[in-house]
């Protein structure tokens, strides 16, 4: 009689699996905490007294006086995806009217200068990369539409 074959021990020290490690986010979170950090530290040097820096139970947004706001005098900034595997930081300066993109690096844990742009005069464009309806196209949509009302009121007012 043949001999049947033993089954194998199950072995229960092997780990549970784990979700895929991704370094490059880990070093793209530290990027923008730093950028933070640096956008804290000019806000706070900026400063021209600490009497400045006081924090009302309402929220900022609702009624603060101009001069008791807390910010950055115009400068903002924020977190930004650049592309599937790139992180990076827009800051906007209201004061100059200007937006900068950086890209942060997380290899060597520095961020790049990609792109600065004024918006200085864009604001004052009104039809730049448009499809139809153009504003021109709309604007004169509004006047017939005005001109219709103005006959149709006329015909209300001459029937007796």
């Amino acid at each position: 009689m043949m001999a049947q074959p033993q089954p194998t021990p199950v072995n229960s020290d092997v780990p549970a699996a784990r979700a895929p490690r991704r370094p490059w986010l880990h070093g793209a979170l530290w990027c923008v905490g730093l950028g933070l950090l640096a956008n804290a530290a000019v806000m706070l040097y900026t400063r021209q007294s600490a009497s400045d820096l006081t924090f009302d139970t309402r929220a900022f947004a609702q009624g603060a006086p101009v001069e008791r706001m807390l910010g950055a005098r115009g400068i903002y900034m924020m977190p930004a995806q650049l592309g599937p595997n790139h992180y990076g930081l827009y800051v906007m300066d209201v004061d100059a009217e200007t937006i900068c993109v950086y890209r942060a690096s997380p290899d060597t844990s520095r961020f790049r200068l990609m792109a600065v742009r004024t918006f200085k005069y864009d604001r004052q464009l009104e039809d730049v990369n448009n499809d139809a309806p153009t504003p021109r196209e709309v604007q004169k949509l509004v006047q017939q539409q005005k001109q219709r009302e103005q006959v149709e009121n006329k015909k209300d007012d001459v029937k007796p």
